[in-house]
Protein backbone atom coordinates (compact mmCIF):
# COMPACT_ATOMS: atom_id res chain seq x y z
CA UNK A 1 0.00 0.00 0.00
CA UNK A 2 1.29 3.44 -0.95
CA UNK A 3 2.10 5.54 2.09
CA UNK A 4 0.38 8.90 2.39
CA UNK A 5 2.60 11.75 3.56
CA UNK A 6 1.55 14.80 5.51
CA UNK A 7 0.98 17.76 3.19
CA UNK A 8 0.59 21.54 3.34
CA UNK A 9 -3.19 21.13 3.38
CA UNK A 10 -2.94 18.78 6.35
CA UNK A 11 -0.88 21.38 8.22
CA UNK A 12 -3.35 24.11 7.30
CA UNK A 13 -6.17 22.04 8.77
CA UNK A 14 -4.20 21.30 11.95
CA UNK A 15 -3.68 25.02 12.51
CA UNK A 16 -7.38 25.73 11.96
CA UNK A 17 -8.23 22.91 14.35
CA UNK A 18 -6.12 24.51 17.08
CA UNK A 19 -8.22 27.66 16.79
CA UNK A 20 -11.39 25.62 17.31
CA UNK A 21 -10.60 22.12 18.63
CA UNK A 22 -14.24 21.00 18.71
CA UNK A 23 -15.53 23.03 15.77
CA UNK A 24 -17.92 21.28 13.39
CA UNK A 25 -16.70 20.07 10.01
CA UNK A 26 -18.62 22.86 8.27
CA UNK A 27 -16.81 25.52 10.32
CA UNK A 28 -13.38 24.01 9.69
CA UNK A 29 -14.11 23.59 5.98
CA UNK A 30 -15.06 27.24 5.63
CA UNK A 31 -11.91 28.40 7.40
CA UNK A 32 -9.52 26.34 5.25
CA UNK A 33 -11.55 26.71 2.02
CA UNK A 34 -12.03 22.98 1.54
CA UNK A 35 -15.11 20.84 1.15
CA UNK A 36 -16.69 19.21 4.18
CA UNK A 37 -15.93 15.78 2.69
CA UNK A 38 -12.25 16.63 2.25
CA UNK A 39 -11.94 17.94 5.81
CA UNK A 40 -13.63 14.80 7.17
CA UNK A 41 -11.23 12.62 5.16
CA UNK A 42 -8.16 14.58 6.28
CA UNK A 43 -9.18 14.50 9.93
CA UNK A 44 -9.74 10.76 9.77
CA UNK A 45 -6.26 10.30 8.34
CA UNK A 46 -4.59 12.71 10.78
CA UNK A 47 -6.32 11.05 13.73
CA UNK A 48 -4.90 7.65 12.77
CA UNK A 49 -8.31 6.12 12.04
CA UNK A 50 -7.73 5.73 8.29
CA UNK A 51 -6.20 2.51 7.01
CA UNK A 52 -3.48 4.49 5.22
CA UNK A 53 -2.48 6.42 8.35
CA UNK A 54 1.04 5.86 9.59
CA UNK A 55 0.37 7.37 12.99
CA UNK A 56 -1.84 9.69 14.99
CA UNK A 57 -0.85 13.30 14.39
CA UNK A 58 -3.16 15.03 16.85
CA UNK A 59 -5.61 14.60 19.68
CA UNK A 60 -8.00 17.06 21.23
CA UNK A 61 -7.36 17.20 24.96
CA UNK A 62 -9.72 18.63 27.63
CA UNK A 63 -8.45 21.45 29.83
CA UNK A 64 -10.18 20.76 33.11
CA UNK A 65 -11.78 23.32 35.38
CA UNK A 66 -9.56 22.50 38.34
CA UNK A 67 -11.60 24.63 40.71
CA UNK A 68 -14.70 22.55 39.96
CA UNK A 69 -12.60 19.40 40.48
CA UNK A 70 -11.13 20.81 43.72
CA UNK A 71 -7.61 20.45 42.27
CA UNK A 72 -4.67 22.79 41.73
CA UNK A 73 -1.56 22.60 39.56
CA UNK A 74 1.97 22.76 40.97
CA UNK A 75 4.87 23.37 38.56
CA UNK A 76 8.24 21.81 39.44
CA UNK A 77 11.76 21.53 38.01
CA UNK A 78 13.90 18.56 39.09
CA UNK A 79 17.67 18.71 38.71
CA UNK A 80 18.78 15.45 37.09
CA UNK A 81 22.58 15.31 36.63
CA UNK A 82 22.60 11.81 35.12
CA UNK A 83 20.47 9.81 32.71
CA UNK A 84 19.58 7.42 35.53
CA UNK A 85 18.31 10.39 37.54
CA UNK A 86 16.10 11.40 34.60
CA UNK A 87 14.66 7.88 34.47
CA UNK A 88 14.13 7.90 38.26
CA UNK A 89 12.12 11.13 38.09
CA UNK A 90 10.05 9.83 35.18
CA UNK A 91 9.29 6.72 37.23
CA UNK A 92 8.24 8.89 40.17
CA UNK A 93 5.91 10.82 37.88
CA UNK A 94 4.46 7.57 36.59
CA UNK A 95 3.80 6.30 40.11
CA UNK A 96 2.43 9.50 41.65
CA UNK A 97 -1.40 9.50 41.57
CA UNK A 98 -1.68 13.19 40.68
CA UNK A 99 0.92 13.73 37.96
CA UNK A 100 -0.37 15.94 35.13
CA UNK A 101 2.61 16.33 32.77
CA UNK A 102 6.33 15.71 32.61
CA UNK A 103 9.07 16.38 30.08
CA UNK A 104 12.82 16.25 29.81
CA UNK A 105 14.33 19.67 29.36
CA UNK A 106 17.73 21.19 28.82
CA UNK A 107 18.97 24.57 30.01
CA UNK A 108 22.32 24.89 31.76
CA UNK A 109 21.83 21.39 33.11
CA UNK A 110 19.66 18.40 32.42
CA UNK A 111 16.31 18.72 34.21
CA UNK A 112 12.81 17.29 34.22
CA UNK A 113 9.88 19.67 34.24
CA UNK A 114 6.70 18.28 35.77
CA UNK A 115 3.25 19.40 36.75
CA UNK A 116 1.19 17.82 39.49
CA UNK A 117 -2.58 18.31 39.61
CA UNK A 118 -3.10 17.81 43.34
CA UNK A 119 -6.07 18.10 45.74
CA UNK A 120 -6.44 21.70 46.85
CA UNK A 121 -4.47 22.40 50.01
CA UNK A 122 -2.21 19.34 49.86
CA UNK A 123 1.00 21.17 48.87
CA UNK A 124 2.70 20.16 52.12
CA UNK A 125 2.26 16.46 51.30
CA UNK A 126 3.63 16.97 47.81
CA UNK A 127 6.66 18.80 49.22
CA UNK A 128 7.18 15.98 51.70
CA UNK A 129 7.14 13.50 48.82
CA UNK A 130 9.80 15.55 47.01
CA UNK A 131 12.00 15.77 50.13
CA UNK A 132 11.75 12.00 50.67
CA UNK A 133 12.63 11.33 47.02
CA UNK A 134 15.59 13.71 47.14
CA UNK A 135 16.86 12.01 50.31
CA UNK A 136 16.77 8.68 48.44
CA UNK A 137 18.93 10.16 45.68
CA UNK A 138 16.32 10.21 42.94
CA UNK A 139 17.42 13.74 41.96
CA UNK A 140 19.82 16.32 43.38
CA UNK A 141 17.36 19.17 43.94
CA UNK A 142 13.94 20.51 43.01
CA UNK A 143 12.29 23.91 42.58
CA UNK A 144 8.59 24.44 43.13
CA UNK A 145 7.69 27.48 41.04
CA UNK A 146 5.68 30.34 42.59
CA UNK A 147 2.79 29.72 40.19
CA UNK A 148 0.36 27.92 42.49
CA UNK A 149 -3.17 29.26 42.11
CA UNK A 150 -1.99 31.67 39.40
CA UNK A 151 -4.54 31.67 36.54
CA UNK A 152 -3.35 30.82 33.05
CA UNK A 153 -3.63 32.92 29.91
CA UNK A 154 -3.62 30.95 26.66
CA UNK A 155 -2.79 31.71 23.03
CA UNK A 156 -3.29 29.37 20.06
CA UNK A 157 -2.00 29.20 16.47
CA UNK A 158 -3.91 31.43 14.06
CA UNK A 159 -4.37 30.54 10.43
CA UNK A 160 -4.23 34.15 9.22
CA UNK A 161 -0.48 34.26 10.00
CA UNK A 162 0.41 30.96 8.29
CA UNK A 163 1.84 30.90 4.74
CA UNK A 164 0.83 27.53 3.36
CA UNK A 165 3.17 27.78 0.39
CA UNK A 166 6.41 28.63 2.17
CA UNK A 167 5.61 26.77 5.43
CA UNK A 168 6.41 29.91 7.41
CA UNK A 169 4.70 32.23 9.85
CA UNK A 170 4.19 35.83 8.77
CA UNK A 171 4.48 37.35 12.20
CA UNK A 172 6.70 40.30 13.09
CA UNK A 173 7.84 40.17 16.71
CA UNK A 174 9.43 43.61 16.50
CA UNK A 175 6.11 45.08 15.43
CA UNK A 176 4.31 43.16 18.16
CA UNK A 177 6.65 44.42 20.89
CA UNK A 178 5.99 48.01 19.84
CA UNK A 179 2.24 47.73 20.19
CA UNK A 180 0.89 48.85 23.58
CA UNK A 181 -1.00 46.38 25.71
CA UNK A 182 -4.56 47.60 26.08
CA UNK A 183 -6.41 47.25 29.37
CA UNK A 184 -9.41 44.97 29.17
CA UNK A 185 -11.06 41.88 30.52
CA UNK A 186 -8.56 39.09 31.00
CA UNK A 187 -9.60 35.71 29.66
CA UNK A 188 -8.22 33.77 32.56
CA UNK A 189 -10.06 30.70 33.68
CA UNK A 190 -12.33 31.83 36.46
CA UNK A 191 -12.08 30.19 39.84
CA UNK A 192 -14.92 27.75 40.35
CA UNK A 193 -16.37 26.21 43.44
CA UNK A 194 -15.99 22.47 43.93
CA UNK A 195 -18.55 20.25 42.21
CA UNK A 196 -17.05 16.95 43.35
CA UNK A 197 -20.30 15.98 45.08
CA UNK A 198 -21.87 15.40 41.65
CA UNK A 199 -19.17 13.00 40.44
CA UNK A 200 -18.67 9.26 40.66
CA UNK A 201 -15.66 7.11 39.76
CA UNK A 202 -17.11 6.39 36.33
CA UNK A 203 -17.15 10.13 35.62
CA UNK A 204 -13.47 10.40 36.59
CA UNK A 205 -12.68 7.46 34.31
CA UNK A 206 -14.55 9.13 31.47
CA UNK A 207 -12.63 12.37 32.01
CA UNK A 208 -9.43 10.33 31.81
CA UNK A 209 -10.35 8.67 28.52
CA UNK A 210 -11.47 11.97 27.04
CA UNK A 211 -7.81 12.97 27.43
CA UNK A 212 -7.02 10.38 24.76
CA UNK A 213 -9.04 12.44 22.28
CA UNK A 214 -12.33 14.31 22.48
CA UNK A 215 -12.99 14.31 18.73
CA UNK A 216 -12.93 10.54 18.47
CA UNK A 217 -16.03 8.63 17.59
CA UNK A 218 -18.19 7.89 20.60
CA UNK A 219 -17.91 4.14 20.14
CA UNK A 220 -14.11 4.22 20.55
CA UNK A 221 -14.36 5.90 23.96
CA UNK A 222 -17.16 3.54 25.03
CA UNK A 223 -14.96 0.57 24.06
CA UNK A 224 -12.09 1.96 26.15
CA UNK A 225 -14.38 2.33 29.14
CA UNK A 226 -15.67 -1.22 28.64
CA UNK A 227 -12.08 -2.49 28.69
CA UNK A 228 -11.86 -1.03 32.23
CA UNK A 229 -15.07 -2.74 33.31
CA UNK A 230 -17.31 0.32 32.81
CA UNK A 231 -20.32 -0.32 30.65
CA UNK A 232 -22.27 2.65 29.25
CA UNK A 233 -24.90 2.71 26.55
CA UNK A 234 -24.70 5.39 23.85
CA UNK A 235 -27.48 7.32 25.60
CA UNK A 236 -25.76 7.09 28.99
CA UNK A 237 -22.44 8.16 27.48
CA UNK A 238 -24.02 11.17 25.76
CA UNK A 239 -25.66 12.26 29.01
CA UNK A 240 -22.44 11.95 31.04
CA UNK A 241 -20.38 13.62 28.31
CA UNK A 242 -22.75 16.59 28.12
CA UNK A 243 -22.73 16.98 31.91
CA UNK A 244 -18.93 16.83 32.15
CA UNK A 245 -18.39 19.30 29.31
CA UNK A 246 -20.79 21.81 30.81
CA UNK A 247 -19.37 21.62 34.33
CA UNK A 248 -15.73 20.50 34.18
CA UNK A 249 -14.29 21.20 30.70
CA UNK A 250 -14.43 24.94 29.92
CA UNK A 251 -12.00 24.61 27.01
CA UNK A 252 -9.90 22.13 25.08
CA UNK A 253 -6.65 22.24 23.15
CA UNK A 254 -4.91 20.24 20.44
CA UNK A 255 -1.88 18.12 21.30
CA UNK A 256 0.20 17.87 18.09
CA UNK A 257 2.66 15.08 17.33
CA UNK A 258 6.17 16.35 16.67
CA UNK A 259 6.22 14.67 13.24
CA UNK A 260 3.43 16.94 12.09
CA UNK A 261 5.14 20.18 13.06
CA UNK A 262 8.86 19.58 13.41
CA UNK A 263 9.17 23.31 12.64
CA UNK A 264 8.56 24.04 16.30
CA UNK A 265 10.66 24.42 19.42
CA UNK A 266 9.07 23.93 22.81
CA UNK A 267 10.43 26.15 25.57
CA UNK A 268 9.65 27.15 29.13
CA UNK A 269 10.70 30.68 30.04
CA UNK A 270 10.85 31.75 33.68
CA UNK A 271 11.99 35.09 35.09
CA UNK A 272 11.69 37.54 37.94
CA UNK A 273 9.43 40.34 36.80
CA UNK A 274 9.24 43.83 38.29
CA UNK A 275 8.05 47.33 37.44
CA UNK A 276 4.68 46.17 36.16
CA UNK A 277 6.08 44.19 33.22
CA UNK A 278 3.87 41.15 33.92
CA UNK A 279 0.78 43.33 33.63
CA UNK A 280 2.09 44.81 30.39
CA UNK A 281 2.80 41.35 28.96
CA UNK A 282 -0.65 40.03 29.88
CA UNK A 283 -2.29 43.02 28.22
CA UNK A 284 -0.20 42.57 25.08
CA UNK A 285 -1.28 38.95 24.76
CA UNK A 286 -4.91 39.89 25.32
CA UNK A 287 -5.08 42.76 22.85
CA UNK A 288 -2.63 41.25 20.30
CA UNK A 289 -2.40 37.47 20.80
CA UNK A 290 0.66 35.82 19.32
CA UNK A 291 -0.16 33.13 16.70
CA UNK A 292 1.55 30.33 18.59
CA UNK A 293 0.48 27.92 21.29
CA UNK A 294 1.51 29.31 24.68
CA UNK A 295 0.52 29.36 28.35
CA UNK A 296 1.42 32.32 30.53
CA UNK A 297 1.27 32.39 34.33
CA UNK A 298 2.38 35.76 35.67
CA UNK A 299 2.36 37.46 39.04
CA UNK A 300 3.60 40.94 39.95
CA UNK A 301 7.07 39.51 40.58
CA UNK A 302 7.38 36.31 38.51
CA UNK A 303 6.46 34.95 35.11
CA UNK A 304 6.24 31.46 33.66
CA UNK A 305 5.69 31.15 29.91
CA UNK A 306 5.43 27.90 27.99
CA UNK A 307 5.67 28.42 24.22
CA UNK A 308 5.67 26.28 21.11
CA UNK A 309 7.09 28.30 18.24
CA UNK A 310 9.58 28.12 15.35
CA UNK A 311 13.24 28.42 16.44
CA UNK A 312 13.73 31.44 14.17
CA UNK A 313 11.15 33.37 16.21
CA UNK A 314 12.74 32.68 19.59
CA UNK A 315 15.71 35.04 19.36
CA UNK A 316 13.64 38.24 18.98
CA UNK A 317 11.35 37.25 21.82
CA UNK A 318 14.28 36.53 24.15
CA UNK A 319 15.87 39.86 23.28
CA UNK A 320 12.61 41.62 24.12
CA UNK A 321 12.34 39.83 27.47
CA UNK A 322 16.01 39.98 28.45
CA UNK A 323 16.10 43.76 28.93
CA UNK A 324 12.82 43.78 30.87
CA UNK A 325 13.17 40.94 33.37
CA UNK A 326 15.76 39.51 35.73
CA UNK A 327 17.11 35.97 36.00
CA UNK A 328 15.66 34.91 32.65
CA UNK A 329 15.91 31.14 32.33
CA UNK A 330 15.33 29.29 29.05
CA UNK A 331 14.54 25.58 29.22
CA UNK A 332 14.23 23.62 25.98
CA UNK A 333 11.51 20.97 26.25
CA UNK A 334 12.00 17.55 24.67
CA UNK A 335 8.48 17.33 23.24
CA UNK A 336 9.02 13.83 21.87
CA UNK A 337 9.82 12.49 25.34
CA UNK A 338 7.04 14.36 27.14
CA UNK A 339 4.05 12.64 28.70
CA UNK A 340 0.54 13.87 29.53
CA UNK A 341 -1.27 12.06 32.36
CA UNK A 342 -5.01 11.77 32.81
CA UNK A 343 -7.02 11.76 36.01
CA UNK A 344 -6.90 8.49 37.96
CA UNK A 345 -10.28 7.29 39.21
CA UNK A 346 -8.73 5.28 42.07
CA UNK A 347 -7.58 8.57 43.60
CA UNK A 348 -11.21 9.59 44.06
CA UNK A 349 -13.09 8.49 47.20
CA UNK A 350 -16.56 7.98 45.78
CA UNK A 351 -18.17 7.55 49.20
CA UNK A 352 -16.81 10.77 50.72
CA UNK A 353 -16.74 12.66 47.39
CA UNK A 354 -13.14 13.81 47.95
CA UNK A 355 -9.71 13.11 46.51
CA UNK A 356 -7.54 10.84 48.61
CA UNK A 357 -4.72 12.63 50.43
CA UNK A 358 -3.91 10.09 53.14
CA UNK A 359 -0.17 9.69 53.54
CA UNK A 360 -0.14 5.96 52.81
CA UNK A 361 -1.85 6.47 49.48
CA UNK A 362 0.35 9.38 48.40
CA UNK A 363 3.70 8.04 49.55
CA UNK A 364 3.57 4.25 49.54
CA UNK A 365 3.18 3.94 45.75
CA UNK A 366 6.47 5.83 45.49
CA UNK A 367 8.38 4.10 48.26
CA UNK A 368 10.35 1.67 46.10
Amino acid sequence: MRKVRITAKHLQLLIALQEGPLDRLEELAKRVNMSRTTVAHYLKWLSGEDSSSEKRYFRVVPDFDEGALDLQTVDVFFETPSFQSVKDVEELCYLHPYTKFRARCYSGNSEVFAQFRIPTGSENLLDRFFRESKRKGKFTNYRILPTENVPSLFTVPRLEFWDNESFTWNFDWDEWTQKPGLAGRENYKQESTSKLEYLCKNDIALLRFLSNGMRRKQRFIIEELRSQGISLSSQEFSRHFKFLRENFIPRSYVYIDIDAFDLYSNVVLTADSTNGFSTELRRKLLSNPIPFHSTLKATDSYLFWYLRLPPSHLSTLLYYLHERVDNLRVSMIDHEKSKVYGLWSEAFDETKKVWRIDTDFLLCRNSE
